[in-house]
């Protein structure tokens, strides 16, 4: 199994959106979708992350089922690096790849 490693950038990132649903939704979802977000990094992608790069990131993009939110990452035999997280509405037209603060 490869390691994971989030960067700063992600953890920032998945706080603020959790934030901002927290008043509406309250504490049980909020901790459900953080609970679903880390359950696909560390059970799902960490093991199975091929899923093709978008070809203008290089980076590779994927929803989070049952949450509103898309991770971008990338991957190699030794490591999975969840890079943004955003909500899966959000264009990623302007993101610089390589502004994730690790």
């Amino acid at each position: 199994m490869r390691r994971v490693r989030v960067s700063k950038t992600f953890v920032n990132q998945l706080n603020a959106l959790l934030g901002h649903g927290f008043p509406r939704f309250g504490a049980r979802v909020i901790t459900d979708k953080r609970e679903r977000v880390f359950d696909v990094i560390n059970n799902r992608l960490a093991h199975f992350p091929k899923i093709p790069a978008d070809p203008a990131l290089g980076l590779c993009v994927y929803p989070v089922a049952k949450t509103p939110f898309k991770l971008i990452y990338d991957f190699d035999d030794d490591e999975l690096r969840v890079h943004f997280v955003f909500h899966v509405g959000a264009s990623l037209d302007d993101l610089d790849p390589q502004s994730a603060e690790w």
